[in-house]
């Protein structure tokens, strides 16, 4: 059993095998109902109901998000900007990726170890609102030290390939030398 712990009015609970598969569950599929949820795990509505919202309680699951096509909406550009914040701007790091986050064209900012200090994921209009949101914005702010944009050609959400992994621990298992994921000779 794992244990969880959160601020504020959170509340520390011990997350059992349950509470691992209706978490499992609803990362594969957040919309599903209640009903089918609990038929699916083969426990009662009500259990499973209890169960969500002690884990939302507890910070363990948060708002359920849609995936959207932002092309449909004339997004057609997304980018990964891998952002270096000047030595001396460290002890703002957590104001900047709160600001960037702020940002409208902002989908997810990420913290990161290694040579850049964030990476960005954007969403705009053409190639040339992402130029000026990466040259006037983002490379303008006295606290960056240098970007570096890189141009996604294509996003395939991992949580939407998930029904052939049986659950968590399949996830937890160490990592073993095998097969080549695709066969480059095919």
């Amino acid at each position: 059993m794992d244990s969880a712990e959160s601020e504020g009015s959170r509340q520390k609970i011990q997350l059992d095998a349950l509470d691992e598969a209706i978490a499992w569950e609803l990362v594969r599929d957040a919309d599903q109902s209640n009903k089918a949820l609990a038929a699916r795990l083969g426990v009662s509505e009500s259990t499973t109901i209890n169960r969500v919202r002690a884990l939302r309680r507890a910070g363990i699951l948060g708002a359920a998000h849609s995936q959207v096509d932002l092309e449909a909406f004339g997004f057609g550009v997304q980018a990964l900007v891998f952002i270096r914040l000047r030595p001396q701007a460290r002890p703002k790091i957590r104001e900047f990726a709160e600001a960037v986050a702020r940002l409208p064209q902002t989908a997810h900012v990420f913290f990161v170890g290694g040579n850049e200090d964030f990476v960005v994921h954007v969403f705009c209009t053409s190639t040339s609102q992402l130029r000026d949101l990466v040259a006037n914005r983002l490379s303008m702010d006295p606290a960056v030290a240098m970007t570096s944009t890189h141009v996604v050609f294509e996003h395939i959400p991992g949580n939407t390939r998930m029904d052939h992994i049986n659950g968590w621990d399949e996830v937890r298992r160490p990592i073993t030398e095998g097969a080549a994921l695709c066969d480059p000779a095919a």
